[in-house]
């Protein structure tokens, strides 16, 4: 019985660990800062009182964004005037792939520092 309990014990311990920690996929608070493969901009993404929506800022947008979750990623849905932003971040290899639909469509990737809680 005393040999059954510890490998319980062994077999559960990652999970607790992944437990106590929490990040964006977990709904966490975070900040994430990523930059464009193509031209170096930066995009702020940011959660805050653990909801389903954030904010996003670029040079050219700010404002709130509906945030979907994803399988290892979350994507922040942001709409203004005729255009619909779509901004996906991976975070296992924090590479993201953003898109534009509307009137000034446009495409983007690049890479995401880690995010901070």
């Amino acid at each position: 019985m005393k040999n059954l309990t510890a490998l319980t014990l062994a077999l559960l311990a990652p999970s607790f660990g992944l437990a106590a920690g929490s990040g964006p996929l977990d709904g966490a608070d975070f900040v994430v800062t990523c930059v464009s493969d193509t031209d170096g901009s930066s995009v702020t993404l940011a959660r805050s009182g653990a909801t389903d929506t954030g904010f996003i800022v670029t040079d050219t947008i700010r404002g709130e964004a509906k945030i979907l979750p994803g399988v290892n990623s979350l994507t922040f849905l942001h709409i203004m005037d005729k255009d619909v932003v779509t901004f996906v971040v991976d975070f296992d290899d924090l590479n993201y792939d953003m898109s534009i639909k509307g009137e000034h469509s446009a495409n983007d990737r690049g890479i995401c520092d880690d995010p901070v809680s």
